[in-house]
This record gives C-alpha cells, structure tokens and sequence, in this order.
C-alpha cells in the first residue's frame, strides 16, 4: 500500500492501492463515545450532519443497526436529488459502523477511537475500487458538472464539523 498525503479539501488522507483509493478525515471530539455512536450509526440522523444526506430507512424495521441490514440513502446537492441502496458491511458497537453504496460500490464509515488527550478520535472514510468507469462517475457527477470527488471530500470534513459543534456547543 502506498500513501501519499496530498493537500485535499478539509486535509483529508488519501490512500492508493492497485484495488482502489481510501479518503479519510478524523477530529478530535470532546464527547462521550456512546453519543457519537448514536450519532454516526443512526442513518435515520445522518442529514443533521452530511451537508449531503438528507436521511435513511430502514428497508425492514430496525431498532439499531445490524450487519447486512439494509437501508435506503436520500439525497440532495442543489436541484439534484437521488436515493442509494446500502448495506450496513461493518459493525462493531461503540467503535466502527460501515455501509456499502451498491449503486456504484463504494463504502463509507466512521471510527471512534480514544484521543491521545482525551474525547474521542471520529474518523469517517469512503472507499471506492478503481475502474475507468467509476472514477469518471465520481469524479465527474456532482451538480452542473462540478467535480463529485472533490463535493464527497469536502463533505468529510463538513460532517465531522457539524457532529463535533453539536456535542461541544
């Protein structure tokens, strides 16, 4: 694996590999873990914080998330709005949650680790493989022909910002 830090939006991580790219985003939050959990895990909350995301349903009613649950992702840029079929991939309480976005393949999640001097290190990623096809959707499908990659990069940063203000104050 090869990582190569670049000046992203927000500074956000961007690892290559043969298979696919990682970018991450993490931020130190003064908070309790379990309400960070509640937060990152329930999709039905997501849109207070993804300048993205407006919210998710359950495909089957669901007290909390689960493995291979599966739920629907509403969306909206500007005048442009669409839903994502997603599977919940990880799940590990209190620590990691991760869903894949079938439409297009790519996966999105959020750790919670210890901080060094306390609160809690948010960490949230998005994965997607490498293909031609798929680096052009993503690259090139955000609103009126903006770059969608750097729309996505710059909303990890965003959603760590408006968890973090909402716990802190």
């Amino acid at each position: 694996m090869v990582k190569n830090l670049l000046r992203r939006p927000a500074e956000v991580l961007r690892t290559e590999t043969a298979a696919g790219v990682r970018d991450e985003y993490s931020l130190r939050v003064s908070a309790p873990r379990e309400q960070l959990w509640d937060m990152v895990s329930d999709i039905t909350r997501m849109g207070r914080f993804s300048p993205e995301n407006r919210t998710g349903w359950w495909l089957k009613p669901s007290a909390v998330p689960a493995v291979n649950s599966w739920f629907v992702g509403f969306n909206r840029i500007g005048p442009v709005i669409w839903v994502t079929p997603c599977r919940v991939t990880a799940l590990e309480p209190g620590r990691h949650f991760e869903f894949k976005v079938y439409l297009v393949g790519t996966i999105w999640g959020y750790y919670l680790d210890p901080a060094e001097d306390g609160g809690v290190k948010v960490t949230e990623y998005r994965e997607w493989p490498r293909s031609a096809f798929l680096y052009k959707v993503l690259r090139w499908s955000g609103p009126f022909g903006r770059p969608r990659d750097i729309l996505a990069l710059e909303g990890l940063h965003r959603s760590l910002q408006r968890i973090k203000e909402t716990t802190e104050g």
